[in-house]
């Protein structure tokens, strides 16, 4: 009899807590800030693109799984920035692509 109430009292616990780890449906997840914006800063701040340049590219083309507008924007912009060797003109497209990856627009 003891045994029945044993088995009984384990079955009630795990109906009762579950298995748990499930997220609620209503519940978002901020992703972490893109590593192509860390780069870009670097580039804002240097004046010199990374090397190899295609890390920049991946990392942009990385975005557009979950903003695809936002990466053709930048891979655009990107296209732009390989183009110019003027250190200054380079650290002005990199803060403005930069800026477009902080405020989402």
């Amino acid at each position: 009899m003891q045994l029945v109430r044993a088995v009984a009292a384990m079955l009630l616990m795990v109906v009762v807590l579950g298995c748990g780890g499930g997220r609620e449906a209503g519940q978002t997840v901020t992703p972490p800030p893109p590593d192509a914006k860390v780069t870009l800063e670097e580039v804002a701040a240097t004046g010199t693109l990374p090397k190899p340049e295609e890390k920049l590219r991946q990392e942009i083309e990385s975005l557009g799984e979950s903003d695809p507008a936002k990466a053709e924007e930048l891979l655009a912009d990107y296209n732009q920035l390989i183009s110019m060797s003027d250190s200054t003109a380079i650290k002005a497209k990199a803060a403005e692509m930069a800026a477009k990856l902080s405020n989402g627009s």
